[in-house]
């Protein structure tokens, strides 16, 4: 089954020393080829990783991408206006365009989504009185926390 990928779990993959790490790791390792990876995503990743570990980790990334590891989401006219349209719709949540892109693609593909953002993603449903479906549960993410 797809799954669409948050930045933070990206983040925590590539960055040994953040807590996260491992469980990121197996995450992203477990979707392999399953793993889409929206555009917005992509360079919002690029530059945190830039910023924090340096260039290389995020030629991996990129590398990965390249060499069809992973699925990239380039925003479609009506899935861009879908995010745009979350966002407003969220506005007082400030979800910024990332996040709504990552919500408009998994509604588009009807994926669950990698992300450690819980609560943003709670408080955005999508349409239909439904409810995102993530790879990992919040209890889950919970659990890993209490190891740290």
């Amino acid at each position: 089954m797809a799954v669409v990928a948050d930045s933070a779990p990206l983040i925590a993959a590539a960055n040994r020393g953040d807590d996260f790490h491992r469980l990121a790791l197996s995450l992203v390792m477990a979707a392999g080829r399953d793993l889409i990876i929206p555009d917005p995503v992509v360079v919002e990743v690029d530059w945190m990783i830039r910023d924090r570990g340096g260039p290389e980790p995020a030629r991996r990334l990129l590398d990965a991408l390249v060499a069809g590891a992973y699925q990239r989401a380039t925003l479609s006219p009506s899935v861009f206006a879908a995010a745009c349209a979350i966002d407003r719709t969220y506005a007082d949540l400030d979800l910024g365009f990332v996040d709504a892109s990552v919500m408009a693609v998994a509604a588009a593909t009807d994926s669950s989504i990698l992300t450690f953002d819980f609560t943003h993603f709670r408080a955005a449903p999508p349409a239909r009185g439904r409810v995102w479906r993530f790879m990992v549960d919040e209890g889950e993410y919970e659990k890993w926390r209490g190891r740290r």
